[in-house]
């Protein structure tokens, strides 16, 4: 078992048009795209053979409410024990506490048909923002990743009009599967216009810890949105 993640990571996944209540007028959105690997927050999640080319479909749908509050879903294809499909649900709440600085807190369910149960898992998570630098913590409730936390550290930066440097840096609590293995990770994403956007990026976790599931890998992404 490859956890934790939080949707939003990722969950998330870095092919993903990751959604912000912030950011939105209310109204629904979608969102779809490929990766060469799922790898969330350091960790490959698709349990096939440790290769560095395992893609899957990704997508999933949101909607923002005019007050802040949100919901969506998020997808993801692979091999997951005996489950060929990832679905997470989430619902949560974002706004600014000041001119730069914003916050989201919100609970997120991740569920695998088919798995028997033992890899579904639930969390809560919060997360501050101040301009190109966030802050999150996520903590497991129950399933598989109850007791398990992470906290994570990233910044966005925009380098042009169409290219932002992306990276950020994990710690996880010695709860959890991989045992308080950090993670790493640094990318460029492109917007290529249309909400069709392009990713590249050199992602790992402590391997001492989190096994061959943390080898840095290059994974690389397209994601389109609607």
């Amino acid at each position: 078992m490859f956890f934790p993640k939080t949707h939003l990571a990722a969950a998330t996944a870095l092919a993903m048009v990751v959604f912000s209540p912030l950011a939105q007028a209310e109204g629904l959105s979608f969102n779809i795209g490929a990766v060469s690997l799922y790898k969330s927050n350091g960790i490959d999640q698709d349990s096939r053979a440790m290769k560095a080319f395992r893609p899957a479909i990704q997508g999933g749908v949101d909607y923002a409410f005019a007050n802040g509050f949100y919901v969506g879903n998020w997808n993801s294809t692979g091999k997951f024990g005996e489950a060929n499909m990832e679905i997470d649900i989430y619902a949560g709440y974002g706004g600014e506490l000041s001119k730069d600085l914003s916050f989201d807190i919100g609970f997120a369910s991740y569920l695998y048909p088919n798995s028997g149960g033992g890899w579904n898992g639930n969390e809560v998570y919060g997360s501050l923002t101040y301009g190109i630098f966030t802050a999150k913590l996520t903590s497991g409730t129950s399933g598989s990743i109850k007791k398990w936390s992470r906290l994570g550290l990233s910044f966005s930066q925009p380098l042009s009009e169409s290219l932002t440097l992306n990276a950020g840096t994990g710690f996880r609590n010695k709860a959890n599967g991989n045992s308080g293995a950090y993670d790493y990770s640094v990318g460029v994403s492109y917007d290529l216009g249309n909400d069709l956007s392009t990713s590249a990026t050199v992602s790992g976790a402590q391997t001492s810890k989190a096994g061959d599931a943390g080898k840095t890998r290059l994974i690389l992404g397209v994601s389109k949105g609607f």
